[in-house]
């Protein structure tokens, strides 16, 4: 089987975790060559990436592409670029070419909370947050929900801001939302076989908020034009490799049920930080996504998703969190991973959710899951994701899953523990532990915790020391099972936007 992928951005959670996925299942996964990606703020060659998906699509199986990637260059791009509405329908047209079948994905741009712009045009770093702050209340005001103090903040708020960047900012906004609406348009009149739109970093309140809900809207009236081909859920990096499953699944006619359990009573209720609807519709949403069916019993669900449900601190791990964490959550873990081990004792296929806190694993669990006394085979896990926001983490998590039970006995087991022990190197190995790590010696040396871009010599610095990290992490993985024969490929480590939020490495025998 080919699928061919046009991915959100080149980095490595938009392309090597797909890849992993229909490897496990057997296919073979086409990327667009990496000299026409871009990358980071430098846009693919759009021209260049709709011709080569033009020929590639022909004796393909199903397509999967990111509407971003092939309207705007990459994600970043969606957000910076200056082309109009019209220039990036132009080049969404190649869609039209194409007669195998089409799942397709696009976001409703986030507004980053941030005085950042590595990812925003250049006016986020003076006014990111403010612009934030803005958005909300522009949500609020067109609902008309807006206090008077609240107006007030909102009239000072716009004053301080200069009027070009407010100008520039809903600009660009309202043209992705035109071309998403266009989308919409597409799937109605037969274009696509599938639609899936994410919420990027999303909250309550804010303009992309506001956003969702006219497209739902719109969605809702057209009824059974696009009923049964189209979902909407918060997520953006897990995507492609949610709709790769999903393309599996159609491809081979089956769909898993998979029955979500959660550790702690009531936490599926608790909306996880970046997104905006409890953690219990993430699930469900990506479940969803990635072709499966929703069951509520695990003894006959082909595929178990264990959760760990997001802490109420609702933000990312600090060491300060310890004590009081391991007096709430640590029983509940354990409950959990004893049903864990005896599930997979009777032969069921479990996969472990890690969300309860965002851009890594949680280090009491990891503490509980590595030790000695763990009921838990690691090894025999279908999955394990805890990289980032919960919709990415459960979203990889989910699809290869998905894939391993599809591929049954045919699935390709060194494929499937490459993928597993990926997941747990990234989200445990890398994000909890090691890029603190790595941070630390940079700021010892009196750089800034992520090297400087332009510097080959801290670039250089700060990957060894991720290299070294990572290689004694396998080694600590490896006693409990993980990765037993695997090994780091020497040199592989790489900071695709020269930061240490993200790393790529590779996994060899």
């Amino acid at each position: 089987m080919k699928i061919v992928l046009i991915p959100l951005d080149e980095r490595p959670v938009n392309t090597r975790y797909p890849a992993q996925i229909a490897a496990i299942a057997g296919a073979s996964l086409e990327l667009p060559p990496e000299e026409i990606r871009g990358q980071g703020r430098t846009p693919a060659d759009t021209e260049a990436v709709g011709a080569w998906l033009e020929e590639a699509a022909k004796d393909a199986d199903g397509v999967v592409a990111s509407a971003e990637f092939l309207a705007w260059g990459n994600l970043i791009n969606s957000r910076i670029s200056d082309a109009s509405a019209m220039d990036g329908l132009a080049r969404l047209r190649v869609l039209e070419k194409i007669s195998c079948p089409i799942s397709l994905f696009a976001l409703i741009t986030r507004v980053s909370n941030a005085d950042d712009c590595v990812e925003e045009p250049l006016y986020w770093k003076n006014w990111g947050t403010r612009i934030y702050k803005i958005s909300q209340l522009l949500h609020k005001k067109s609902l008309g929900v807006l206090e008077p103090e609240d107006l007030e903040k909102l009239n000072a708020l716009e004053a301080e801001v200069p009027g070009e960047n407010t100008r520039d900012w809903l600009m660009r906004r309202e043209r992705n939302h035109a071309v998403n609406l266009a989308l919409v348009d597409l799937l109605a009149r037969g274009g696509l076989d599938f639609l899936l739109i994410t919420s990027d970093d999303t909250s309550p309140w804010g303009m992309p908020s506001f956003e969702k809900s006219y497209l739902e809207g719109w969605l809702v009236r057209l009824g059974d034009a696009v009923a049964g081909k189209t979902m909407m859920h918060p997520g953006a990096d897990e995507v492609g490799s949610a709709l790769v499953a999903r393309m599996l699944c159609t491809q081979l006619e089956k769909a898993p049920k998979i029955c979500p359990v959660y550790s702690h009573p009531g936490g599926e209720e608790i909306t996880a930080p970046y997104e905006d609807r409890a953690v219990r519709l993430t699930v469900e949403g990506q479940i969803g996504a990635c072709g499966g069916a929703l069951s509520h019993n695990p003894e006959v669900a082909d595929i178990i998703l264990a959760v760990l449900t997001p802490s109420p601190v609702r933000t990312e791990w600090r060491a300060s969190f310890a004590p009081s964490e391991r007096e709430s959550r640590e029983a509940g873990y354990r409950v959990l991973f004893e049903k864990i081990g005896a599930w997979q004792k009777a032969g069921k296929l479990v996969a472990l959710g890690d969300v309860a806190y965002p851009n890594g694993a949680d280090p009491l669990a990891l503490e509980l899951l590595l030790s000695e006394s763990s009921p838990v085979n690691l090894g025999a896990l279908a999955s394990f994701g805890a990289w980032n926001t919960a919709g990415n983490s459960l979203g990889t998590t989910v699809a290869q899953a998905t894939s391993l039970w599809l591929a049954g006995e045919r699935a390709d087991l060194s494929a499937q523990k490459i993928a597993l022990t990926h997941h747990f190197l990234e989200g445990w190995g890398y994000q909890t532990e090691v890029r603190r790590e790595a941070r630390a010696k940079n700021v010892a040396r009196g750089w800034t915790q992520d090297p400087d871009p332009d510097s080959p010599e801290q670039q250089q610095f700060t990957c060894e020391n991720i290299e070294a990290g990572l290689t004694e992490k396998l080694a600590q993985l490896q006693k409990s099972g993980i990765g037993v024969g695997l090994r780091l490929q020497p040199g592989s480590v790489k900071l695709p936007w020269r930061r240490t939020f993200e790393c790529d490495f590779a996994l060899i025998k």
